[in-house]
């Protein structure tokens, strides 16, 4: 029988390489970081929302994928060692005995698969990033956060039409001469529609009326306000301690 570390990285490995290939764990103990890093990469380039159009797909669907795609090779990276034949960390599947980043009281009402078991990574995270990597909520739930995040954010196209910068024959005519994985942004300026001054302008207005992720929890978790508030506080003294200790 599986535990809950093992099948979250089955599941990991069913998300990243072929279906064909037989899941077992000789193939997780003898995974190589290089293969890992080879099906990453391949699945990145079919899942990616850039290519949605070209591919004929939804891009959030897509972005759902790639996301997926994404924690499920952050997930399989961090019980790999670096070089040679790679086996997985004996600590992996064995039960967390650390103490949590957060209290014990836990204020989100659901519970699902895919909670991260290891250590939180020493490098600076975004707050979706740094509930997953402390156990407070699973992966699937971090995607919901980024997806829906990224859905309440107007397109730049919008916001420079708003400005009259362009008008919608010039959406029309940047959307249908990008390049492959162009962003909308970059072929406005090699076609002169925009130049890169107003781009940046346009990047800052899309960021700000984009809304914090901490409110897709607040929303949809019931947590409350200043729980949030406690957490982001909690995040930024884990980023300003890995930030002080690369300086060392």
């Amino acid at each position: 029988m599986l535990t809950s570390s093992e099948a979250e990285l089955f599941d990991a490995c069913g998300i990243l390489f072929d279906p064909k290939i037989e899941i077992s764990h000789n193939f997780l103990r003898y995974l190589r970081l290089s293969d890992l890093r080879a099906a990453y990469r391949k699945k990145a380039l079919e899942t990616h929302p850039d290519r949605a159009k070209t591919l004929g797909k939804d891009k959030a669907e897509m972005n759902v994928h790639f996301i997926k795609a994404t924690l499920a090779y952050e997930k399989l990276s961090t019980v790999i060692n670096d070089g040679g034949p790679v086996l997985l960390k004996e600590a992996s599947f064995a039960k967390k005995t650390n103490k949590k980043t957060f209290s014990k009281e836990k204020p989100y009402k659901k519970a699902s698969s895919y909670f991260f078991n290891g250590k939180v990574p020493k490098r600076k995270l975004l707050l979706g990033q740094f509930l997953y990597y402390s156990g407070c909520i699973s992966w699937n739930t971090c995607i919901n956060a980024v997806v829906w995040q990224r859905r309440q954010r107007p397109h730049i196209g919008q916001i420079a039409l708003d400005w009259e910068m362009i008008s919608a024959k010039d959406i029309h005519n940047i959307l249908k001469g990008r390049d492959f994985r162009e962003k909308f942004g970059e072929s406005a300026i090699r076609r002169g529609y925009l130049t890169p001054y107003k781009l940046m302008a346009l990047l800052g207005k899309q960021r700000s009326l984009q809304p914090p992720i901490g409110e897709y929890f607040v929303r949809h978790w019931n947590l409350t306000t200043q729980k949030m508030e406690e957490i982001v506080g909690k995040q930024h003294d884990h980023n300003r301690k890995v930030f002080w200790g690369n300086w060392r």
